[in-house]
């Protein structure tokens, strides 16, 4: 009897859940977060992203993404939400949707567009997450799974309260379906043709963002992998482009703007790569010229910049790694008693414990047990004091058969920890974005060599950024972007 009344409610809720949307014409269930609760779910979000990343503080290019948001607007469906778009401080090629209107794109992403429209067609894209309610379809769909579960055993007692609470924040930024995604796709075309502008830019910029994804993959010396940055929240599929293609082809009306003198104004001087509150890796070395010091990573090591630690893997995929961070230490605590009273308590205790000097400055380092997907390995804990009332922290991991050599280079790179001069720091600046003119006779070979690194993908980094295919030339008189410093 009590299952058959379960069932019952679990019916009644679907059936009271259930509406048809607007934008897409289907029937959904949404009715577990409502318009109030994404709004409210929405600014929590934000708040806390903004907060983590950063908004780019460039009025350029603010007001140039904000056109573009209020151009769009008008032709969307759901008036129950205001639209706000943000351009995020993050290099990461990316760009995400909030529930309650909040639309996120990454600096990062901004630099491979080549005209306004192209741009036009990230944000109607996730306009279209917003206006066919996928995050809000996503969480219902899931809550439900765990009120089913947990209905019976605890009658929504406060742990299973608390579990459909957090859900939201692991829907926001997880990985939408096919079926969402052609969804959103078809929506943003429509938005786009909507406020004049060219929705075949919609297929050209998901091009553009496959080559963006070869030139990530080429830059971390790993083999070519479909789904990372845009794609790793937004899947790509191998008829994707073509679909968009043929969407665009048959929309009544279509729009025709472009815009390149518009984007092109607004990119140049943008900062490209790492902004200067994270730091910056040069080569093999990472600089933070804003708190001061630099450190020197062993050349076998990808390094990741993220906006609270660095990290780095082994090239060789043996699962070696490395993290770098910050932490708060009480003040006059020596690193040693901060390894075992701070950092370890509660997790055990460090074996073989040593206090060393980096560079003047006081250490201690310690061994402890730990594993690299499931397999016992070597693991160092460095704490360093930058300061009475902070530590540098090195975390090493490396397999156990990992040769003395190797375990070398984790000693060099803790002893290559330093202070910046004020001169050194006031001299490392950002990469950015130069917009140039083609000349007669120029190549995409000299152009690329006008480029700020030296990794030898410059020639790949260059086609990425104006999308240019293998066998395109450069076309006199149009303009490009390269990467200066």
């Amino acid at each position: 009897m009590i299952r058959k009344s379960f069932a019952v409610i679990g019916v009644c809720l679907l059936l009271a859940a259930c509406s048809t949307n607007e934008a897409t014409g289907r029937s959904q269930f949404t009715g577990l977060m409502n318009t109030a609760q994404e709004n409210a779910q929405g600014a929590e979000a934000e708040t806390a992203i903004q907060k983590q990343y950063g908004v780019v503080e460039d009025p350029k290019i603010t007001a140039f993404v904000n056109t573009i948001c209020a151009r769009l607007t008008p032709g969307l469906e759901r008036r129950d939400v205001a639209y706000r778009c943000t351009v995020l401080d993050s290099p990461v090629v990316n760009a995400f949707a909030l529930p309650g209107g909040y639309i996120n794109v990454n600096r990062g992403l901004l630099a491979y567009a080549e005209n306004e429209a192209e741009v036009a067609g990230v944000l109607a894209h996730e306009m279209g997450h917003v206006t066919a309610r996928h995050i809000s379809e996503r969480y219902s769909q899931s809550a439900l799974t765990q009120l089913g579960g947990s209905i019976a055993s605890a009658a929504l007692g406060s742990s299973a309260a608390n579990s459909l609470i957090s859900l939201g924040s692991n829907l926001y930024l997880s990985s939408y379906s096919r079926g969402q995604e052609s969804e959103a796709d078809d929506l943003g075309i429509r938005y786009m043709s909507r406020a004049g502008y060219d929705p075949r830019a919609m297929a050209s910029f998901l091009a553009t963002l496959q080559r963006e994804s070869a030139l990530s993959a080429a830059e971390q010396g790993e083999q070519y992998k479909e789904m990372r940055g845009f794609m790793a929240t937004h899947p790509m599929t191998g008829d994707r482009v073509a679909r968009a293609v043929s969407i665009a082809a048959n929309t009544p009306n279509p729009g025709t703007y472009l815009g390149e003198d518009t984007y092109f104004n607004a990119v140049n001087g943008l900062v490209y790569g790492d902004s200067p509150k994270d730091g910056y890796v040069r080569g093999q070395e990472f600089v933070h010229p804003t708190l001061g010091f630099a450190f020197m990573a062993p050349a076998s090591f990808v390094i990741k910049n993220a906006p609270d630690q660095v990290i780095g893997q082994a090239r060789s995929n043996s699962g070696a790694t490395f993290v770098f961070n910050a932490a708060a230490k009480p003040a006059g605590m020596d690193p040693a008693s901060y390894i075992t009273q701070v950092w370890m308590k509660g997790r055990g205790t460090p074996g073989k414990m040593e206090s060393i000097t980096v560079n003047g400055m006081r250490a201690a380092t310690a061994q402890i047990q730990g594993t690299i997907n499931g397999t016992p390995a070597l693991m160092r804990l460095v704490a360093i004091e930058w300061a009475p009332d902070t530590a540098y922290r090195f975390q090493f991991a490396m397999p156990q058969a990992t040769k003395p050599g190797e375990i070398d280079t984790f000693k060099r790179m803790t002893y290559s920890l330093r202070r910046m001069n004020q001169a050194e720091a006031g001299n490392t600046r950002p990469k950015r974005i130069a917009v140039v003119t083609a000349g007669a006779g120029q190549t995409v070979a000299g152009m690329a060599k006008r480029m700020a690194f030296d990794d030898g993908l410059n020639e790949q980094r260059f086609r990425a950024l104006n999308a240019l295919g293998p066998g395109d030339a450069l076309l006199p008189g149009r303009q490009y972007k390269i990467i200066v410093q």
